[in-house]
């Protein structure tokens, strides 16, 4: 079944809505002090003193992974579809596991931003007992294994329909290939924050959310605006 223009424009306003959220998170955390740029050797008192001089950049950081959470959730099936009738079971599993990721972006930021601008006016002037347990909660993993879903799972996904992407007669070739270097930013980055380790935290969120994720799901709108809803393959999935 042939797919509406409307619906064709609505996915692919999905897609580009992500790239503009990755991509708004890659400045904006260029725009945060050194302190609240996830680096290692800062202690959550520190980071948290600096959170409460400049914290407009942080809370932005949260409401471009908010949007790129909900466009994320539109656009992994209507991008999945372009690749479906390849390889189902793949799909279907990667394009679950993504979903979980965006979904964990949306949800943890929606909760992050609501905690830190209610501690954001209290913490500097709190008690020292107060500072301590602002640090335990913030603390506390919001996703699964530092990244697990937010980076691996979205990375995976990207990396298998991708993949599929090469052996179609109907996408372009470079597009699978930008998907292998979007999806090894997205793995380097749940490997960085997982071992704390800032060279691969920097290239995700640098040449990553920064350039290739994006770039990548401009092309997937574009492709999702363009003739390949009309090939079998794409249209299979339901």
């Amino acid at each position: 079944m042939q797919q509406s223009k409307t619906i064709q424009n609505l996915w692919a306003m999905a897609s580009f809505g992500v790239a503009a959220a990755y991509l708004g998170a890659a400045v904006v955390t260029l725009l945060m002090p050194p302190k609240l740029q996830g680096r290692t050797d800062v202690s959550p008192h520190e980071f948290w003193m600096a959170l409460s001089q400049e914290p407009t950049a942080h809370l932005c950081f949260h409401w471009a992974w908010i949007v790129a959470g909900l466009c994320g959730l539109a656009a992994v099936p209507a991008i999945s579809r372009m690749v479906y009738g390849l390889n189902q079971e793949a799909v279907l599993w990667s394009g679950l596991a993504a979903l979980f990721g965006f979904a964990t972006h949306a949800r943890s930021h929606l909760m992050e931003q609501a905690w830190d601008r209610k501690i954001i006016p209290l913490y500097a002037t709190a008690d020292p007992a107060f500072q301590q347990a602002v640090h335990v909660v913030a603390g506390l993993a919001l996703d699964i294994g530092d990244g697990v879903l937010t980076f691996g799972a979205i990375g995976i996904w990207i990396l298998i329909v991708s993949k599929l992407a090469l052996h179609s007669n109907y996408l372009p070739r470079f597009f699978g290939y930008l998907g292998f270097a979007a999806a090894l930013s997205l793995v380097a980055g749940m490997a960085g924050y997982g071992l704390s380790i800032r060279p691969l935290i920097v290239f995700s969120i640098g040449a990553g959310a920064g350039l290739l994720v994006p770039v990548w799901f401009v092309w997937a709108g574009i492709l999702l605006r363009r003739n390949t809803t009309k090939h079998p393959h794409f249209t299979r999935m339901f």
